[in-house]
């Protein structure tokens, strides 16, 4: 089984907005270990024409944060959520021979669940990496007091039985 490591939306925009340095750097050790197997790297940017945006295309807040751009096997940009539609994902995966797509990224309630779901309907076998995923959102963007965005995202990927939803450092010790 084939596999790719697959970085949603890791841009300025989102990095500034909070605090993720643990998220990065478990990010970050991914994608050092997919290069250490000689495994692809894929990289999505998210483009975003709302001035309001904090990811707002042609903008310094737009562009992907230069720590990952070298890692880069494959940079898609995406309109939408679904980094699958309007892009040459898929294609790429197929001819890779990927079957296996590992998940992490920004933002944990869009763009990682949706990817989740839709690779895992599209026929990959999926793993969402919990501890590299992250949301620029709050419980209180929700008006949920006390949700961990991030935890409820994994438990309902996790139970759907499904997606397999681990920790950096499970999937790195993985056979």
């Amino acid at each position: 089984m084939k596999s790719a490591l697959l970085i949603l939306d890791v841009q300025n925009g989102f990095i500034q907005s909070g605090s993720f340095d643990k998220a990065l750097h478990n990010m970050e050790s991914l994608a050092t270990y997919f290069k250490e197997k000689d495994e692809p790297v894929i990289l999505t940017r998210h483009i975003d024409q709302n001035p309001k945006s904090l990811i707002q295309d042609q903008t310094f807040n737009g562009e992907l944060y230069d720590t990952f751009i070298p890692y880069a096997d494959a940079v898609f940009h995406k309109k939408q959520p679904s980094a699958f539609k309007e892009t040459d994902l898929e294609t790429y995966l197929k001819v890779n021979k990927i079957t296996n797509l590992i998940i992490t990224g920004f933002n944990v309630e869009y763009c990682c669940l949706f990817n989740s779901i839709i690779a895992h309907e599209k026929g990959f076998s999926v793993t969402f990496i919990e501890d590299a995923s992250a949301t620029v959102n709050t419980d209180e963007t929700y008006e949920m007091p006390g949700l961990d965005i991030r935890d409820f995202v994994a438990t309902v990927l996790h139970w759907s039985g499904c997606i397999q939803v681990v920790d950096t450092e499970e999937y790195i010790q993985l056979p």
